[in-house]
């Protein structure tokens, strides 16, 4: 008798130990779930990781007289609490399975704990142990196969889904000794010695609590940091670039040219600034749906001819900025390319045409003394197409108004001669 006890104490110990450390991560887990909001998933694996600390403590306090209750309580839980963590997996993925999907698992289960309650009123330890150990092989396979999928769907959690499959593979691997030895069925003795199966099935326990819930909430804060980063850069795209254009905007534009002009030494720069010319017209006439229809097209065309390291930008309205920073050979390319574009009118690309001006900038420069200079030139291009417009307008009406005299009969047109004396005398 005194022999068995002194063999008892040690896994006695052991298994106290084991859960004492597994409530303690129990208790964390639940008051981080509920008092710190998370991703979906967190607050069940809480509740699984409590359902199987609480299916280690009913198997600890297993007695013959308690053996029927403590076989169904205790695995109960801990196959319930297999299945949370892998529901909570499925929920943080948003691949939470439908209703009809649970209920059939949760009909799994029982049907189950009614097998090992016949196994148990009949006895086989080594057949209540296999048909425990399939189901949570199952339920761990499926969750490795989910781990997976994700490890391949987001790149970007790739760190932290590899640390929850490298805990699993752990969990796997130092339950696999007890897994062999009792599958056998030739040491039922074996399952509650202290020996070396046991003890690493104990070590298992603990990696599954204590490294499963850190993977997993790293998993949780490895998501929370690359949406604060997919934010920021919302809110940078927002605060520097045009929406409708896609360019940068007037304050998109002078950042950019104050890192730029940090960047390039002494090379100087060509600066263009271009206006649509008779836009508000547009606008009135056919709609702003269609004005921004221009601007767009417009902005299209600039980021053709502009390099790759030229700078692009709306300054408000139907005003854009260019900034060429390319070689002589290259600028002189693109203002030809440019002008051919901007004055196509009609019959270009564009459908309309645009005024622009441009200048050299020099390194010490800065934008508002540049853009001073391309203004007045753009400007200068603009009167000279409104003096252009008008000119033909008149061409037009004296044309007109000469073709349409010849329609006229002798006694009209003396008419007219005399009226038109008169007016002058």
């Amino acid at each position: 008798m005194q022999m068995t006890l002194d063999a008892l104490l040690p896994m006695a110990a052991l298994s106290g130990t084991v859960w004492l450390v597994t409530s303690l991560v129990s208790l964390f887990t639940l008051g981080l779930g509920w008092l710190r909001p998370s991703y979906p998933g967190w607050r069940g694996w809480a509740v699984g990781h409590a359902a199987l600390v609480l299916g280690l403590l009913v198997g600890f306090l297993r007695t013959q007289e308690t053996l029927l209750p403590s076989v169904l309580i205790g695995n109960g839980l801990v196959m319930v609490g297999m299945a949370l963590f892998l529901s909570a997996f499925q929920r943080f993925t948003g691949l939470e399975p439908s209703s009809k999907v649970s209920g059939i698992h949760g009909l799994l289960i029982v049907t189950i704990l009614l097998c090992l309650a016949v196994l148990t009123i009949f006895p086989s330890g080594t057949a209540r142990f296999l048909l425990t150990s399939v189901y949570l092989l199952l339920m761990a396979w499926k969750l490795i196969r989910l781990i997976i999928g994700q490890f391949h769907q987001q790149p970007f959690l790739r760190k932290a889904y590899g640390l929850n499959l490298a805990v699993f593979g752990v969990v796997h691997l130092l339950t696999l000794p007890r897994l062999i030895t009792l599958a056998m069925g030739k040491h039922p003795e074996m399952m509650f010695g202290l020996n070396l199966p046991n003890i690493l099935m104990y070590a298992a326990v603990l990696v599954m609590s204590v490294g499963g819930t850190f993977a997993f909430w790293i998993l949780h804060e490895d998501r929370r940091r690359q949406e604060l980063h997919a934010l920021h850069n919302t809110l940078e795209l927002l605060a520097y670039q045009d929406p409708l254009t896609q360019v940068l905007n007037r304050r998109g534009l002078w950042q950019a040219f104050e890192t730029k002009a940090q960047g390039t030494g002494s090379r100087p720069s060509t600066l263009a600034l271009l206006d649509i010319n008779e836009f508000k017209e547009m606008n009135d006439q056919q709609g702003h749906a269609a004005g921004d229809q221009c601007l767009k097209r417009l902005a299209g065309v600039i980021r053709e001819i502009a390099g790759p390291d030229d700078l692009i930008g709306r300054l408000g309205g139907d005003e854009f900025m260019l900034l060429l920073t390319g070689s002589a050979e290259t600028v002189s390319r693109q203002l030809t390319l440019l002008t051919y574009h901007l004055k196509a009118g009609r019959q270009g690309r564009l459908g309309f045409t645009v005024s622009f001006g441009h200048t050299a900038v020099e390194p010490w420069e800065t934008l508002d003394e540049a853009l001073h200079r391309a203004d007045t030139l753009m400007y200068s291009s603009k009167a000279a197409h409104k003096e252009g417009v008008q000119a033909q307008e008149v061409a037009r009406r004296r044309f007109s108004s000469e073709h349409a005299t010849e329609d006229l009969t002798p006694r009209s047109r003396r008419l007219i001669a005399r009226r038109s004396e008169r007016q002058q005398s």
